[in-house]
Protein backbone atom coordinates (compact mmCIF):
# COMPACT_ATOMS: atom_id res chain seq x y z
CA UNK A 1 0.00 0.00 0.00
CA UNK A 2 1.23 3.18 -0.75
CA UNK A 3 1.74 5.96 1.23
CA UNK A 4 -1.33 8.65 1.23
CA UNK A 5 -1.42 12.09 2.88
CA UNK A 6 -4.92 13.17 4.17
CA UNK A 7 -4.81 16.70 3.56
CA UNK A 8 -5.49 17.76 7.28
CA UNK A 9 -2.43 19.61 7.81
CA UNK A 10 -1.07 22.14 5.88
CA UNK A 11 2.58 22.81 6.00
CA UNK A 12 4.90 25.55 5.66
CA UNK A 13 8.40 24.37 4.27
CA UNK A 14 11.61 26.29 4.23
CA UNK A 15 14.41 25.08 1.60
CA UNK A 16 17.96 26.42 2.28
CA UNK A 17 21.79 25.64 2.03
CA UNK A 18 23.35 25.86 5.16
CA UNK A 19 26.64 26.12 6.20
CA UNK A 20 27.33 23.61 9.07
CA UNK A 21 31.57 24.22 8.47
CA UNK A 22 34.01 25.46 6.33
CA UNK A 23 33.50 24.10 3.14
CA UNK A 24 30.69 21.70 4.20
CA UNK A 25 27.23 22.85 3.33
CA UNK A 26 23.65 20.69 3.71
CA UNK A 27 21.00 21.52 1.40
CA UNK A 28 18.00 21.37 3.49
CA UNK A 29 14.04 21.16 3.41
CA UNK A 30 12.24 21.92 6.90
CA UNK A 31 8.91 21.21 7.39
CA UNK A 32 6.68 22.47 10.10
CA UNK A 33 2.91 21.79 10.58
CA UNK A 34 0.87 25.07 9.84
CA UNK A 35 0.08 25.72 13.73
CA UNK A 36 3.48 24.95 14.21
CA UNK A 37 4.79 27.10 11.75
CA UNK A 38 2.28 30.10 13.30
CA UNK A 39 4.12 29.60 17.20
CA UNK A 40 0.22 28.34 18.74
CA UNK A 41 1.43 25.20 19.18
CA UNK A 42 4.54 23.64 20.44
CA UNK A 43 5.69 20.05 19.30
CA UNK A 44 8.04 17.60 18.78
CA UNK A 45 10.92 17.67 16.36
CA UNK A 46 12.69 15.12 14.46
CA UNK A 47 15.59 14.68 12.36
CA UNK A 48 14.94 12.15 9.21
CA UNK A 49 17.84 11.05 8.03
CA UNK A 50 17.53 9.26 4.18
CA UNK A 51 19.81 6.32 3.05
CA UNK A 52 23.24 5.38 1.41
CA UNK A 53 24.24 5.85 -2.68
CA UNK A 54 22.79 5.80 -6.31
CA UNK A 55 22.04 9.79 -5.99
CA UNK A 56 19.34 9.87 -3.69
CA UNK A 57 18.36 12.42 -1.31
CA UNK A 58 15.93 14.01 1.00
CA UNK A 59 12.81 14.28 -1.37
CA UNK A 60 12.24 10.77 -0.88
CA UNK A 61 11.80 11.32 2.25
CA UNK A 62 9.30 14.37 2.31
CA UNK A 63 6.02 12.26 2.18
CA UNK A 64 6.68 9.91 4.97
CA UNK A 65 7.69 13.29 6.70
CA UNK A 66 4.11 15.25 6.06
CA UNK A 67 3.01 11.65 7.34
CA UNK A 68 4.24 11.56 10.51
CA UNK A 69 3.20 15.43 11.32
CA UNK A 70 -0.31 14.59 10.23
CA UNK A 71 -0.32 11.53 12.02
CA UNK A 72 0.47 13.80 15.58
CA UNK A 73 3.55 12.35 15.78
CA UNK A 74 5.98 15.34 15.38
CA UNK A 75 5.48 18.75 14.67
CA UNK A 76 8.45 19.81 12.52
CA UNK A 77 10.51 17.24 10.45
CA UNK A 78 14.24 18.48 9.31
CA UNK A 79 15.20 16.61 6.15
CA UNK A 80 19.19 17.26 4.53
CA UNK A 81 21.04 16.05 1.84
CA UNK A 82 23.77 14.26 3.43
CA UNK A 83 27.30 15.13 2.27
CA UNK A 84 27.98 13.67 -1.12
CA UNK A 85 24.21 13.58 -2.18
CA UNK A 86 21.18 15.70 -3.17
CA UNK A 87 23.11 19.31 -3.21
CA UNK A 88 24.65 19.14 -0.48
CA UNK A 89 28.34 19.63 -0.70
CA UNK A 90 30.10 17.00 -3.13
CA UNK A 91 32.92 14.31 -1.61
CA UNK A 92 36.20 14.36 -1.83
CA UNK A 93 37.02 12.14 -0.04
CA UNK A 94 35.18 8.78 2.31
CA UNK A 95 32.95 9.10 4.93
CA UNK A 96 32.15 7.27 7.88
CA UNK A 97 28.86 6.88 9.85
CA UNK A 98 30.46 8.96 12.73
CA UNK A 99 31.28 11.76 9.88
CA UNK A 100 27.74 11.83 8.72
CA UNK A 101 26.54 12.06 12.49
CA UNK A 102 28.90 15.21 12.96
CA UNK A 103 27.86 16.83 9.95
CA UNK A 104 23.61 16.00 11.25
CA UNK A 105 24.79 17.55 14.55
CA UNK A 106 26.77 20.61 12.68
CA UNK A 107 23.17 21.20 10.80
CA UNK A 108 21.36 21.24 14.55
CA UNK A 109 23.31 23.98 15.57
CA UNK A 110 23.35 25.76 12.56
CA UNK A 111 19.62 25.88 12.70
CA UNK A 112 20.02 26.59 16.33
CA UNK A 113 17.86 23.96 17.82
CA UNK A 114 17.78 23.83 21.38
CA UNK A 115 14.80 21.53 22.38
CA UNK A 116 14.82 17.59 22.29
CA UNK A 117 15.54 15.98 18.69
CA UNK A 118 14.03 12.34 17.44
CA UNK A 119 16.39 11.23 14.98
CA UNK A 120 15.33 8.87 12.31
CA UNK A 121 17.01 7.02 9.63
CA UNK A 122 15.86 5.10 6.69
CA UNK A 123 18.68 2.10 5.34
CA UNK A 124 22.01 3.82 6.19
CA UNK A 125 20.33 6.38 7.61
CA UNK A 126 19.47 4.03 10.34
CA UNK A 127 22.81 3.63 12.20
CA UNK A 128 23.89 7.90 11.28
CA UNK A 129 20.95 8.28 13.86
CA UNK A 130 22.44 6.04 16.46
CA UNK A 131 25.65 7.66 15.76
CA UNK A 132 24.26 10.96 16.20
CA UNK A 133 22.42 10.24 19.37
CA UNK A 134 25.91 9.02 20.83
CA UNK A 135 27.30 12.42 20.48
CA UNK A 136 24.03 14.91 20.94
CA UNK A 137 22.46 15.36 24.42
CA UNK A 138 19.27 16.89 21.84
CA UNK A 139 18.45 13.27 20.53
CA UNK A 140 16.36 11.91 22.88
CA UNK A 141 14.91 8.65 21.30
CA UNK A 142 15.85 6.97 18.01
CA UNK A 143 13.96 5.26 14.95
CA UNK A 144 15.32 3.07 12.50
CA UNK A 145 12.90 2.32 9.54
CA UNK A 146 14.19 -0.17 7.31
CA UNK A 147 17.27 0.09 9.18
CA UNK A 148 19.50 -1.41 12.17
CA UNK A 149 22.76 -1.12 13.45
CA UNK A 150 24.96 -2.67 11.23
CA UNK A 151 24.75 -4.19 7.70
CA UNK A 152 26.69 -7.74 8.52
CA UNK A 153 23.33 -9.64 7.10
CA UNK A 154 23.66 -8.09 3.34
CA UNK A 155 22.16 -11.67 1.66
CA UNK A 156 21.96 -13.32 -2.14
CA UNK A 157 23.57 -12.19 -4.71
CA UNK A 158 23.83 -7.96 -3.52
CA UNK A 159 26.02 -9.86 -0.20
CA UNK A 160 27.79 -11.64 -2.29
CA UNK A 161 29.12 -8.65 -4.50
CA UNK A 162 29.27 -7.05 -1.45
CA UNK A 163 31.90 -9.05 0.19
CA UNK A 164 33.58 -9.44 -2.72
CA UNK A 165 34.60 -5.95 -3.69
CA UNK A 166 32.46 -6.19 -6.43
CA UNK A 167 29.52 -3.74 -6.15
CA UNK A 168 31.55 -0.72 -6.62
CA UNK A 169 33.16 -1.87 -10.10
CA UNK A 170 29.44 -2.23 -11.40
CA UNK A 171 28.51 0.73 -9.67
CA UNK A 172 31.56 2.35 -11.67
CA UNK A 173 30.18 1.26 -15.01
CA UNK A 174 26.23 2.03 -14.42
CA UNK A 175 27.65 6.01 -13.61
CA UNK A 176 29.42 5.67 -16.32
CA UNK A 177 26.77 4.33 -18.85
CA UNK A 178 24.17 7.03 -17.34
CA UNK A 179 24.89 9.83 -15.79
CA UNK A 180 23.78 12.87 -17.76
CA UNK A 181 22.12 11.03 -20.35
CA UNK A 182 19.11 12.97 -19.59
CA UNK A 183 18.47 16.83 -19.22
CA UNK A 184 20.20 17.32 -15.31
CA UNK A 185 17.52 18.57 -12.80
CA UNK A 186 17.71 17.34 -8.83
CA UNK A 187 15.93 14.16 -8.88
CA UNK A 188 12.69 14.92 -6.95
CA UNK A 189 11.84 11.19 -5.25
CA UNK A 190 8.48 11.95 -3.56
CA UNK A 191 6.84 10.10 -6.12
CA UNK A 192 8.43 6.77 -5.43
CA UNK A 193 5.67 6.30 -3.03
CA UNK A 194 2.94 5.69 -5.93
CA UNK A 195 4.88 2.83 -7.75
CA UNK A 196 4.08 -0.67 -7.70
CA UNK A 197 6.57 -2.64 -8.44
CA UNK A 198 10.31 -3.37 -8.02
CA UNK A 199 10.95 -2.81 -12.30
CA UNK A 200 8.69 0.97 -11.79
CA UNK A 201 11.28 1.71 -8.81
CA UNK A 202 14.19 0.68 -10.39
CA UNK A 203 13.37 3.14 -13.42
CA UNK A 204 12.48 5.61 -11.46
CA UNK A 205 16.49 5.90 -10.06
CA UNK A 206 17.52 5.14 -13.66
CA UNK A 207 15.86 8.05 -14.61
CA UNK A 208 17.84 10.00 -12.12
CA UNK A 209 20.66 9.31 -12.65
CA UNK A 210 20.56 10.36 -16.16
CA UNK A 211 19.44 13.86 -15.07
CA UNK A 212 22.61 13.61 -12.73
CA UNK A 213 25.69 16.18 -13.85
CA UNK A 214 28.49 13.85 -14.69
CA UNK A 215 30.47 16.00 -12.78
CA UNK A 216 29.00 14.11 -9.90
CA UNK A 217 31.01 10.97 -10.44
CA UNK A 218 33.66 11.48 -8.43
CA UNK A 219 31.26 12.06 -5.49
CA UNK A 220 29.12 9.43 -6.33
CA UNK A 221 32.04 7.08 -6.04
CA UNK A 222 33.07 8.20 -2.84
CA UNK A 223 29.80 7.75 -1.39
CA UNK A 224 29.33 4.33 -2.58
CA UNK A 225 32.81 3.03 -1.07
CA UNK A 226 31.79 4.74 1.78
CA UNK A 227 28.50 2.51 2.07
CA UNK A 228 30.26 -0.56 0.97
CA UNK A 229 33.29 -0.38 2.83
CA UNK A 230 33.30 -3.53 5.21
CA UNK A 231 34.87 -1.06 8.20
CA UNK A 232 32.28 1.60 7.82
CA UNK A 233 29.49 -1.26 8.18
CA UNK A 234 27.63 -0.31 11.36
CA UNK A 235 27.63 1.54 15.11
CA UNK A 236 30.59 1.33 16.79
CA UNK A 237 31.11 -0.95 19.56
CA UNK A 238 31.82 1.07 22.73
CA UNK A 239 28.40 2.86 22.10
CA UNK A 240 25.60 1.88 24.80
CA UNK A 241 22.67 3.63 25.54
CA UNK A 242 19.51 3.37 27.73
CA UNK A 243 17.19 5.53 24.85
CA UNK A 244 14.24 4.53 23.07
CA UNK A 245 15.18 2.64 20.38
CA UNK A 246 12.27 1.87 17.73
CA UNK A 247 12.83 -0.41 14.83
CA UNK A 248 10.43 -1.49 11.91
CA UNK A 249 11.94 -3.70 9.37
CA UNK A 250 10.31 -6.52 7.19
CA UNK A 251 11.03 -9.66 8.03
CA UNK A 252 12.78 -10.83 5.07
CA UNK A 253 15.06 -7.54 4.69
CA UNK A 254 17.71 -8.88 2.57
CA UNK A 255 20.21 -5.85 3.90
CA UNK A 256 19.83 -4.75 7.36
CA UNK A 257 19.81 -7.28 10.54
CA UNK A 258 15.71 -7.80 11.46
CA UNK A 259 16.90 -9.50 14.96
CA UNK A 260 18.49 -7.06 17.25
CA UNK A 261 19.10 -9.78 20.50
CA UNK A 262 22.63 -9.30 20.02
CA UNK A 263 22.06 -5.78 20.88
CA UNK A 264 19.97 -6.32 23.83
CA UNK A 265 22.38 -5.93 26.39
CA UNK A 266 23.79 -2.37 25.06
CA UNK A 267 20.46 -0.83 24.40
CA UNK A 268 18.08 -2.92 26.56
CA UNK A 269 15.04 0.09 25.30
CA UNK A 270 14.89 -1.41 22.05
CA UNK A 271 11.48 -2.40 20.62
CA UNK A 272 10.77 -3.85 16.93
CA UNK A 273 8.18 -4.10 14.78
CA UNK A 274 7.91 -6.66 12.18
CA UNK A 275 6.16 -6.26 8.77
CA UNK A 276 5.83 -10.11 7.66
CA UNK A 277 7.31 -11.27 3.61
CA UNK A 278 8.37 -7.61 3.33
CA UNK A 279 12.17 -7.11 1.28
CA UNK A 280 14.18 -3.86 1.88
CA UNK A 281 12.57 -2.22 -0.74
CA UNK A 282 8.57 -2.62 1.08
CA UNK A 283 9.47 0.60 3.13
CA UNK A 284 9.14 2.01 -0.58
CA UNK A 285 6.58 -0.11 -2.65
CA UNK A 286 4.49 -1.07 0.78
CA UNK A 287 5.22 1.96 3.07
CA UNK A 288 2.41 2.35 4.02
CA UNK A 289 2.13 -0.49 6.60
CA UNK A 290 5.76 0.50 7.87
CA UNK A 291 4.75 3.35 9.20
CA UNK A 292 1.43 2.44 10.47
CA UNK A 293 4.22 -0.18 12.48
CA UNK A 294 5.57 2.96 14.08
CA UNK A 295 2.48 4.51 15.21
CA UNK A 296 1.86 0.58 16.97
CA UNK A 297 5.41 0.94 18.71
CA UNK A 298 4.38 5.00 19.89
CA UNK A 299 1.30 3.13 20.96
CA UNK A 300 3.16 1.16 22.57
CA UNK A 301 4.70 3.79 24.69
CA UNK A 302 1.39 5.68 25.81
CA UNK A 303 1.79 8.74 22.94
CA UNK A 304 -1.34 10.46 21.93
CA UNK A 305 -1.65 9.56 17.80
CA UNK A 306 -4.21 11.41 15.83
Amino acid sequence: MSLKLSGSVKFYEELEHYRIAEGIQLYTRTVTGIKAASKKEKGKTAIYIHGGGSGGNHTMLLRPGKWLIEQGLFNKVILPDRRGEGLSTPLKEKLTLKDHAKDMKGLLDTLGVAEKVTAIGISYGGPIALELAAMDERIDEVILMASSPSLKEVKGLQGFLYRHGLLEKITESFYKKNLGKLPMEYPDFEGVYDLRSNRELTKYFMDAMKKTDPAQMESLMLQNASTLDKENNGIGNAFTSDLPIYQVIGTRDEIWETDLKDYQDRFPNIKSFHIPGEKHKGVILNAAPFYEGLKTIYNWEGRACS
